[in-house]
């Protein structure tokens, strides 16, 4: 018996975390070619990869249709067979793409006539996009229901360009039907995994950004898994496909998190490391506050106050809303600079002390989502959101 045969190095296999690959794979890669179904894999994998073709590079410099092969092999990687969700997975971005490219081209902005011309335009390459797929399978002798789910499952997935990011989420959470819901919940932790691991050339506030919009996922996820198969992950069980996906989508993100923190320890800010730490488990056991959104506190001296309102304050940022954003910034870093005085710091070392504290805390609820069972964020759910899609005040 080798090393890797024992239940030890199996464990590992258990738990190790997912890592994207770097070359392109092919088709035959991503399916099996034996399947009936193949044929229109391929033809979809042919298309996407055209239209990919005239976006640009990644930000690391990869391929930009790296991203959607990825989709595809995470989700065969957790246990995902159906045909569909595959297809799915790889097309995820492709109406969405196309619109992109149709607005760039048009030179549209966010005008309300602009808007409607990408609304038409999505219409109808959503049309182009069903017949497209339903001429191959009736060429192919491929079941048509095939290419109606990878429709309604991309359909769900793709974000229109008059929403902002909770409210494109929640359409996918709050759909009627649970078969589709989950097929497209898997391709969408699938999408958020892979993208979290390739932010090696952000900084740490746009790090810390791209992995808070993925909590929003995990948690909403999390309450989709207790409600659909009970609060058992933590237990030893088989695992089904959606809940790998969960845990291995929500492990990237913890990791992202801890990322940032180690670089901003590289900031030269160990001294208060332990402090913040502590701060936080006081904000979490005392206070129980990591259950739900809290506001900011002004009036609280001690140093856990950093930890009220993150939330609130990415919200403000994912709509835009600079002025509520810079200002809860400002204020933050206004009471570092006084609350840590005898350290001296520069300005960068005060923000690594904050970009520290929001990684720290992000990670830890992270954390929380993948080992508490009944664990998630209150209204951070998108049953929870308001009619515009915005969280509650």
């Amino acid at each position: 018996m080798t090393i890797k045969d024992t239940p030890e190095y199996q464990a590992y296999q258990e738990l190790k975390h997912w890592k994207p690959v770097k070359r392109l794979p092919a088709a035959k890669e991503l399916m099996d070619p034996k399947s009936p179904a193949f044929p229109l894999f391929l033809h979809l994998y042919n298309e996407a990869k055209e239209v990919y073709l005239k976006l640009p590079m990644r930000k690391n410099g990869e391929h930009p249709f790296i991203h959607p092969a990825n989709v595809v092999l995470a989700l065969r990687e957790a246990g995902v067979t159906d045909e569909a969700t595959l297809m799915s997975g790889l097309v995820h971005d492709f109406i969405e793409e196309k619109v992109d490219l149709y607005k760039k081209a048009n030179k549209l902005a966010k005008q309300k006539e602009h808007l409607l011309m990408l609304d038409q335009y999505e219409e109808k390459a959503s049309k182009e996009f069903q017949e497209d797929m339903e001429k191959v399978c009736r060429q192919k002798k491929i079941n048509t229901k095939i290419a109606a789910e990878v429709l309604t499952i991309t359909r769900l997935l793709t974000r229109h360009k008059r929403d902002f990011y909770y409210k494109s989420i929640a359409q996918v959470y709050q759909f009627p039907d649970d078969i589709i819901k989950e097929k497209a919940i898997q391709v969408k932790l699938a999408d958020r995994m892979h993208n979290v691991l390739t932010i090696e050339t952000f900084n740490n506030q746009q790090r810390i950004y791209g992995c808070f919009k993925n909590l929003f996922i995990l948690n909403n996820t999390k309450k989709f898994l207790i409600d659909r198969y009970g609060d058992h992950m933590t237990i030893a069980k088989k695992l089904n496909p959606t809940e790998v996906l969960f845990k291995r989508s929500a492990k990237a993100t913890y990791e992202a998190f801890l990322t940032i923190c180690h670089r901003c320890l590289a900031m030269g800010i160990g001294d208060v490391k332990a402090m913040i730490q502590l701060a936080f488990k006081k904000y979490a056991m005392e206070k129980e506050a990591v259950w739900k959104i809290t506001k900011s506190d002004e009036k609280e001296m001690h140093l856990m106050r950093l930890f009220h309102g993150v939330v609130r304050k990415y919200d403000g940022r994912l709509h835009h809303e600079w002025e509520r954003f810079e200002d809860q910034k400002k204020a933050e870093f206004e009471y570092c600079q006084k609350f840590f005085a005898d350290y001296e710091f520069n300005g960068e070392q005060i923000q690594a002390v904050l970009d520290y504290k929001d990684a720290y805390a992000l990670k830890e609820v992270a954390a929380y989502l993948l080992y508490l069972p009944k664990y998630f964020v209150a209204q951070f759910l998108s049953s929870e959101l308001t009619k515009t899609g915005r969280i509650k005040r």
